[in-house]
């Protein structure tokens, strides 16, 4: 009998998932995702992911006997981001965001946080805190940092965080430090999606300035679903004892060989050249959307983020659907001011996911039209069809991870790459998508 490729395979034993799988593919390379938090795992990082190593796990270590995979994972995370003390055996971001509470402030303590960030990690009772929020002026749209220091002084927070997941500016670190020094509080920057800027030197670093720095894995930095704690060697033994005491004790060897890999991808000069295009690809995002006749939020961008005004009378929630129907995923979002009864209806657009696939300044700057004149219209089914056929244009012949950004002249994971897609897949998404034409044809006639 020929041997069948496990993608074969599983066609043939499971067609019901096998199903599912074509869907995705289809999903991902004909839909352009704009999300914050949506982009492509390396093919180093998913290969080791799903190996061998993943075959079980250790829950009985202590952080004082560390297994070899997990030393060098965060010895590798230290020397990129310039850090004392790294943690990296954590699943997500919320998790990490319970160790740094834990370990650094008690119930009913006051936390002076950018927008309220990180009060979502503290639902369900878990812990209580008075959160007071900082955030833009609603006239100059940017962060007034003696508006900070006046609040940290009136309320002496015991914390103070800044996490730009919607600040599409530069901070004063050294600032922000002073402000938490005034008043006694300690300093934590959640750099989230600008993590690979920040590794690849094309962003201001805050780990000289403030006690935590934290940011998830998977996005900017091409890695697997977790996150990382990075702090000085003065707090690391009280913050190696949070991470005991909030049951983080398992170590799972694939996720952190992975990270371990994905650390040493970040210092290559690929990967900083990636970062680069993501920082020139949002400012010809900005630009398409200002040529539609958008205006967007807090000036010029200086990350991965664009923030576009909604038009009056679109919520972002209807943004938001609207746009999956047309082929685009984004963000919706009410943006704080420092005036209580001001929001701002906004998205927030990344160029992270388009930047791996390869798109460059061209692309971006028609896409920034594509969805301003979409928003600007009726968006009604034409409207969707047009820029549907419009954007599927622009993907058809990308890939999911272009090899450009890869530090070897290595294959990639079929359907995944451009010069190595699975023909089985493809032809099978194809007919999929040729028979959903033809019902939407005959359902329309």
């Amino acid at each position: 009998m020929q041997n069948q490729t496990l993608t074969e395979s599983l066609a043939s034993f499971d067609p019901e998932i096998y199903g599912l799988l074509q869907e995705e593919v289809q999903k991902q390379r004909y839909t352009l995702s704009l999300l914050p938090t949506s982009n492509a795992v390396s093919p180093f990082s998913a290969y080791l992911k799903g190996s061998i190593l993943g075959n079980g796990y250790l829950d009985h270590h202590t952080l004082n006997t560390h297994i070899r995979v997990e030393e060098i994972a965060a010895h590798r995370a230290e020397k990129l981001f310039g850090a004392g003390h790294a943690i990296v055996r954590l699943s997500d971001i919320a998790s990490a965001s319970r160790v740094v509470f834990h370990a650094l402030v008690k119930e009913g303590d006051t936390v002076l946080s950018f927008n309220r960030r990180k009060a979502e990690h503290c639902s369900g009772g878990w812990m209580r805190f008075e959160f007071l929020n900082f955030s833009i002026d609603p006239n100059t749209e940017l962060i007034d940092l003696e508006r900070v220091q006046r609040i940290a002084q009136a309320r002496k927070p015991k914390l103070i965080i800044y996490s730009p997941v919607n600040y599409p500016r530069q901070v004063d670190f050294a600032a922000l430090r002073d402000i938490a020094r005034g008043v006694g509080a300690y300093l934590w920057v959640d750099i989230g999606q600008n993590a690979g800027a920040v590794a690849a030197g094309c962003a201001p670093s805050p780990a000289s300035y403030a006690d935590v720095v934290t940011f998830p894995t998977n996005d900017s930095l091409h890695g697997p679903q977790s996150a990382v704690i990075l702090t000085t060697k003065e707090l690391a033994e009280q913050m190696d004892k949070a991470v005991l005491d909030t049951g983080h004790a398992m170590v799972k060897k694939n996720v952190l060989a992975a990270l371990a890999t994905t650390f040493l991808e970040a210092g290559t000069a690929p990967f900083k050249a990636c970062c680069e295009q993501v920082l020139k690809n949002a400012k010809a995002l900005e630009k398409g959307l200002r040529d539609a006749g958008l205006t967007t939020l807090c000036g010029d961008t200086e990350s991965h983020l664009v923030l576009p005004r909604l038009p009056k009378g679109t919520t972002p929630e209807k943004a938001v659907a609207n746009l999956r129907e047309a082929g685009f995923l984004v963000k919706g979002d009410e943006m704080l001011t420092s005036d209580e009864s001001l929001t701002i209806p906004i998205l927030r657009l990344s160029t992270l996911d388009p930047t791996t696939r390869a798109l460059k300044e061209p692309s971006l700057q028609t896409i920034g039209r594509l969805i301003g004149d979409f928003l600007l219209s009726a968006q009604d089914k034409a409207a969707k069809d047009k820029a549907k056929a419009q954007i599927r244009a622009i993907l058809m012949d990308k890939p999911l991870f272009s090899d450009e950004w890869l530090p070897a002249n290595i294959s990639l994971t079929p359907g995944y790459g451009q010069k190595d897609l699975n023909i089985s897949q493809e032809v099978e998404a194809e007919k999929q998508e040729a028979q959903q034409e033809r019902m939407w044809s005959f359902w329309d006639n």
